[in-house]
C-alpha cells in the first residue's frame, strides 16, 4: 500500500488523496425512550428462565445419552 494516500506529499500524482476542504456531515444519535423501566439493563427475566430451562433440557438429554450409551456397552 502507498502510504502517499494516507500523508499526501504530493509526489506521486496516480495515488488517490482524501480532499481536505471536503464538508463533513454529523449525526445526532437519538437514545431510545425508556418504557417504565421495564427491559432496562440486563437481559429480562424471561430470557433467563428460557435460558435455564434449556440448559436443564440440553444437559438432560445428554445425560439420558450417555447412560444408554454405556448400558450398551456393559450388556
Amino acid at each position: 500500500m502507498e502510504l502517499d494516500a494516507l500523508f499526501g506529499d504530493g509526489k506521486n500524482s496516480d495515488v488517490d488523496t482524501i480532499d481536505p476542504d471536503a464538508e463533513v456531515q454529523e449525526f445526532e444519535i437519538e437514545e431510545a425512550p425508556e418504557e417504565d423501566g421495564e427491559g432496562v439493563g440486563g437481559i429480562g427475566w424471561k430470557m433467563l428462565t428460557l435460558f435455564v430451562c434449556g440448559g436443564l433440557v440440553i444437559t438432560a438429554l445428554a445425560v439420558a445419552f450417555t447412560v444408554w450409551v454405556i448400558e450398551g456397552l456393559v450388556l
